[in-house]
C-alpha cells in the first residue's frame, strides 16, 4: 500500500476523537457518561465541535530499514584467544586464535606445609610485610594468558548486629616456578593493620578469604541475527576479571602461627578460637567459641554414614563400575561414595545451658547460635584392602571432597581381589574394611577425629516416608511406607512438631515394636500432641527414625548400586583339540568334522584331520565375579558330521577346564 492509499484509507475510518479516546477537552460541552434512566430511550448524543489531532504518520512504505549485523572480527582474523561463549567462566575451555589449542583459565589454592597455609611475615628493606603463598591447581590442559592480583577479604561486625565486607589489596604479586607458585605480598604499614588481619584469619565470623583475580583478553562471539542469508559470526575483544577464592575457606590460622605472625606473641586484641568440652552420654564434644562473637559456637558432627539419595527408591548414595578384562587380575572395580554428617540433637540440647553460660561469662546477651565447624582442610582417612589383604592402618585420600556440613565424597578403584573384601565389607562382614575417620584440624591445636562407616545396613537418610491422611488439634493419622528396596524392622518410632520454632512432642500410637516391613508395605499410625496442634499447614511433622533398622536385601541392593551399563566382561581363552583317532569309527564311517558351540563365545570352532586345534574367547560378564562367585562353569555341545553326511548333536556339558576335547556323537545318539 501506498502512503497516498494508506491517508485515503484513514480518513474513510476516522473516528472523532472523543470517541476514539473516551474523554473530552474540557472547553467541549460537558457530556454524561452513562444515561440518565428517568429519560427515554433512544438517546442521541452529538459528537461535540472538537478540532481533530493531526492524522498519524503514515507507516513507511518501504518499511523499516535492514538490520545490520554488530561489527567484529571474523574468526581467521583473530590473534587473541577465543571464548566459546560472550559470558566465560572458570569452566569455559578456550581455543587459541588458530583453534589449534584448548586453553584453560587455572584456578590456585593455598600452599601448604604440613597442616598450616603458608602465610609468613618477611622483612622487606626494613618493613614488616605479609606473604601469603599459593599454587597453581594443575589441569594437565595448556594455559591460557592471564595478569594476576591477590586480595585478603574478611568481614568486619558492626554496632548493629550487621556486617561489612572489607578487601585488602596486595600490592605486590610475585611468580616463579613458571607461574605455578605465587606470592603475595602486602606491608604492614598502616596503624593496627597487622592486629586487624590477624583477627579476621582469627575468627570463623569474619569468613577470610585469600581471592585471586585473574585478567584476561579474549575474543567473544557476537550475537547472531535470523535474517537470510545469515552472516558469518564476528568477535569482539573483552577484557575481564574472573575471581577464584583460593582454598581453603574460610581461612583460619591455628595459635602457633598465630603467635608467629604476631611477632612471637600473641598480638593485643587477638584471641583464638576457645575449645570446650561438653558432656553427654559418657562422651566429651568439642565446642568452638568465636571470640569476636562469644554466643557463636561451632561443633563437628558425631559421625558420617554412607547416605541415601532423594527421589523414588532413595537407593544407597553408592555407585560401583567395573571394567572389561581379559584376565581376573587385569579387572578393576570403582567405587563412588557419598557419607552425610549424621549430628544428635539431643546432644546439641543438652549442651546449649552450658553453652549459654559460657558465653554470659564472655559478655555475650544476644541468644546462642550453634553451627557446625567449617573446617578450612578436613581429611579423609580410610581403611582399604592391600593385595586381597585387610588394611593395616588408615590412608590419607587427600583429594576426597570431604565439608562438614555437606558430607563426603569419594572415588576408589580396586584390584578385583580387593574389591571383594571391600564388597563383603559394605554388607557387614568386615569391621575393619571401608571404615575410617575424618581428621579436622579445628583451627589449630590437637585434630580431632569424626567416624566414618560404610555399612548398607547403617545409612543416613530417611528409609520410612511419612504420609499424613487426616489432621486434627488433638490428633494426626498417617501412613508409614517403607520407600527403600530393603525390608525395616521399626523397634521405636520418635516424632515432634515443629510449630512457629516450637517443637511440641508426639506420641506415636499404631506402630507395635519389632514389625517387619517388606519393601512397599504401609503401616497406620496416629499422633498424639502433648498439647494442642494449630491449623494444619501450619507446622511441620519430624519423624525420628533412629530406631528404624534396615535388613538388607544383597540383590536388590546390588542391582540398586551397580552400574551394568557397559557391560564388563572378562574374556577367556578357550581350546579345542582334537586327536586323529577320533576322526575314526569301526562302522567305516568316518568323521568329517567337529563343529563345537561353547555359551558365551562369538561363533563356534570347527575341526578337521587337518585342523586338530583351535582357539575362541569366551565372553563371562564380571558382575558375577564381584561378589566373590567363582567363575561360571563353561557349557558347550558338538555337533559331530560324518562323511556319509549324517550328523551326531551331543548333550551339553559343563566343565571348568579351558581346555575342551570334542564330544565325538554318531548319528543315531
Amino acid at each position: 500500500m501506498t502512503a497516498a492509499e494508506f491517508s485515503r484509507a484513514q480518513d474513510r475510518f476516522r473516528i472523532p476523537r472523543a470517541r476514539r479516546f473516551d474523554w473530552l477537552d474540557p472547553v467541549g460541552p460537558p457530556l454524561r457518561r452513562f444515561p440518565d434512566r428517568d429519560r427515554r430511550l433512544p438517546l442521541v448524543w452529538p459528537d461535540p465541535v472538537i478540532p481533530e489531532w493531526p492524522d498519524f504518520w503514515p507507516i513507511n512504505p518501504r518499511g523499516f530499514p535492514p538490520l545490520q549485523p554488530p561489527s567484529g572480527t571474523e574468526r581467521h582474523e583473530l590473534t587473541i584467544p577465543v571464548s566459546p561463549t560472550d559470558t566465560p567462566g572458570d569452566d569455559t575451555l578456550y581455543e587459541s586464535a588458530d583453534g589449534s589449542t584448548t586453553l584453560f583459565l587455572p584456578r590456585y589454592d593455598l600452599a601448604f606445609d604440613q597442616e598450616e597455609p603458608r602465610i609468613l611475615t618477611a622483612d622487606r628493606a626494613g618493613t614488616p610485610t605479609l606473604v601469603v603463598v599459593a599454587v597453581r591447581v594443575p589441569t594437565g590442559l595448556s594455559e591460557l594468558p592471564h595478569e594476576l592480583s591477590v586480595s585478603l577479604r574478611y568481614r568486619v561486625p558492626e554496632l548493629t548486629g550487621g556486617s561489612v565486607v572489607v578487601e585488602v589489596d596486595f600490592p605486590a604479586v610475585r611468580l616463579s616456578d613458571g607461574g605455578a607458585v605465587v606470592s603475595a605480598e602486602l606491608p604492614l604499614t598502616g596503624p593496627g593493620l597487622r592486629q586487624q588481619l590477624l583477627a579476621a584469619m582469627s575468627s570463623l565470623e569474619a569468613r577470610a578469604t585469600v581471592v585471586v583475580k585473574r585478567g584476561i583478553t579474549v575474543a567473544v562471539p557476537n550475537p547472531m541475527l535470523l535474517i537470510e542469508p545469515p552472516p558469518p559470526q564476528t568477535y569482539r575483544e573483552v577484557a575481564l576479571l574472573l575471581e577464584c577464592v583460593a582454598g581453603p575457606s574460610p581461612l583460619l590460622l591455628s595459635d602457633a602461627q598465630r603467635v608467629r605472625l604476631g611477632g612471637g606473641t600473641t598480638p593485643t586484641g587477638v584471641q583464638g578460637m576457645r575449645r570446650l568440652r561438653v558432656q553427654h552420654e559418657g562422651r566429651g564434644h568439642s565446642f568452638w567459641q568465636d571470640p569476636a562473637r562469644p554466643e557463636h559456637f561451632y561443633f563437628l558432627p558425631d559421625r558420617f554414614l554412607l547416605g541415601r539419595l532423594p527421589g523414588t527408591g532413595r537407593r544407597p548414595a553408592l555407585n560401583i563400575r567395573a571394567t572389561s578384562a581379559a584376565r581376573e587380575e587385569d579387572v578393576r572395580v570403582t567405587v563412588e561414595f557419598m557419607a552425610r554428617p549424621v549430628i544428635s540433637t539431643e546432644r546439641l540440647a543438652a549442651a546449649e545451658p552450658v553453652l549459654a553460660e559460657e558465653a554470659g561469662r564472655m559478655g555475650a546477651s544476644a541468644p546462642i547460635r550453634m553451627e557446625i565447624l567449617p573446617d578450612a582442610q578436613p581429611m579423609l582417612r580410610l581403611a582399604l584392602p592391600q593385595d586381597g589383604a585387610a588394611p593395616s592402618g588408615l590412608t590419607e585420600r587427600p583429594k576426597a571432597q570431604v565439608g562438614l556440613e555437606q558430607g563426603v565424597t569419594h572415588a576408589e578403584t580396586f584390584t578385583l581381589d580387593d574389591f571383594r573384601l571391600v564388597h563383603a565389607a559394605f554388607f557387614g562382614a568386615s569391621l575393619n574394611v571401608m571404615n575410617g575417620e575424618v581428621r579436622v584440624g579445628a583451627g589449630g591445636g590437637q585434630p580431632e577425629d569424626v567416624e566414618l562407616e560404610l555399612r548398607l545396613d547403617n545409612t543416613a537418610g530417611d528409609v520410612l516416608e511419612l504420609v499424613p491422611l487426616t489432621a486434627a488439634p488433638k490428633r494426626v493419622t498417617a501412613r508409614l511406607v517403607n520407600a527403600i528396596e530393603s525390608p525395616v524392622r521399626v523397634d521405636r518410632l520418635k516424632a515432634v512438631a515443629v510449630a512457629a520454632g516450637r517443637r511440641i512432642p508426639l506420641t506415636v500410637e499404631g506402630g507395635p515394636a519389632g514389625k517387619l516391613l517388606a519393601p512397599g508395605e504401609e503401616l497406620e499410625i496416629a499422633l498424639v500432641p502433648a498439647e494442642p496442634l494449630p491449623d494444619a499447614g501450619a507446622y511441620t511433622i519430624v519423624l525420628d527414625q533412629s530406631g528404624v533398622s534396615v535388613q538388607v536385601d544383597k540383590e536388590a541392593v546390588w542391582n540398586a548400586v551397580f552400574d551394568d551399563s557397559a557391560k564388563p566382561r572378562l574374556s577367556r581363552e578357550v581350546s579345542v583339540v582334537a586327536v586323529p583317532a577320533m576322526f575314526g569309527d569301526p562302522s567305516g564311517d568316518r568323521v568329517a568334522l567337529f563343529v563345537v558351540s561353547i555359551v558365551g563365545a562369538q561363533g563356534s570352532v570347527q575341526l578337521s584331520e587337518t585342523e586338530l586345534k583351535a582357539t575362541t574367547l569366551v565372553h563371562v560378564p564380571v558382575s558375577s565375579l564381584l561378589t566373590g562367585a567363582p567363575i561360571p562353569p563353561l557349557r558347550y555341545r558338538t555337533e559331530t558330521i560324518w562323511q556319509s553326511g549324517l550328523v551326531g548333536v551331543s548333550q551339553v556339558r559343563e566343565t571348568d577346564a579351558t581346555i575342551l576335547p570334542p564330544i565325538k556323537t554318531r548319528p543315531n545318539a
